[in-house]
């Protein structure tokens, strides 16, 4: 076996050191390298924290003025549906007035039973009082309500005398006006109970009309019965005599 010369040996541990030498430095790459990537991944991490933080903000900026809008559209929807509840009651009703004026008068139940008390309360006052009624007779619904008016009186055992309405000026409906007269109280009582004059008044006077050209008798109430919604005359009122 042949000796390693010196200068052999001198290159051998030259070149160990310098391997040495490499490998620290690898090494002490390989840990400067390790660190850098740590901290990379950690701004990275820190700066996917954050973008996720704002995005997380963001879409709560959102979901709240979504929910600011859908509040406002169900509110409007609410003042919407409540329009349209009040626009549609107010049309009910239109429609039952329009009803209700084309629909001709007649005496309600409630009515028929003042006039049956009225010749009752006649009866025990043994009243005979006289009523003055004025119609429309170029009006059917006029002339057809008064009749059922005149009817009614007498069988309560008022005196009804009929007279052609004289136009005057315009008038519609039931007006009426009770005189200081017998009887006048019971039936001013009755038709209001009856509730078919769209003016009832009273007056202080006393006027008296010809019956048969034989009998004068004083007037209670003076009716005048105008078409339900044709603008006619209303007749004046008799003066006392």
């Amino acid at each position: 076996m042949s000796e390693i010369s010196a200068d052999n040996a001198s290159l051998i541990h030259t070149i160990a050191t310098a391997t040495a030498i490499i490998a620290a430095l690898i090494s002490a790459c390989a840990v400067i390298l390790a660190q850098l990537t740590s901290e990379v991944q950690t701004k990275h991490s820190d700066q996917s924290m954050e973008n996720a933080s704002q995005l997380i903000a963001s879409a709560n900026q959102s979901a709240a003025q979504s929910q600011l809008k859908i509040d406002a559209l169900t509110q409007q929807n609410l003042e919407l549906t409540a329009r349209l509840h009040a626009a549609e009651h107010a049309a009910q009703q239109a429609r039952a007035q329009a009803q209700a004026r084309l629909q001709p008068r007649k005496l309600t139940v409630q009515a028929q039973a003042a006039f049956t008390a009225l010749a009752a309360e006649l009866a025990k006052a043994k009243a005979t009082p006289t009523v003055l009624l004025n119609i429309v007779k170029n009006d059917d619904e006029a002339l057809a309500f008064s009749k059922q008016i005149a009817v009614a009186l007498t069988k309560a055992g008022v005196r009804v005398q009929i007279k052609q309405l004289m136009l005057t000026k315009e008038a519609t409906g039931t007006h009426v006006v009770v005189y200081n007269s017998p009887g006048s109280q019971q039936i001013e009582h009755a038709l209001k109970a009856a509730n078919i004059a769209s003016q009832l008044s009273r007056s202080s006077q006393t006027p008296k009309i010809n019956i048969d050209d034989q009998d004068t008798a004083a007037i209670s109430a003076f009716i005048s019965v105008y078409p339900k919604g044709i603008s006619l005359a209303e007749v004046p009122e008799p003066s006392a005599g």
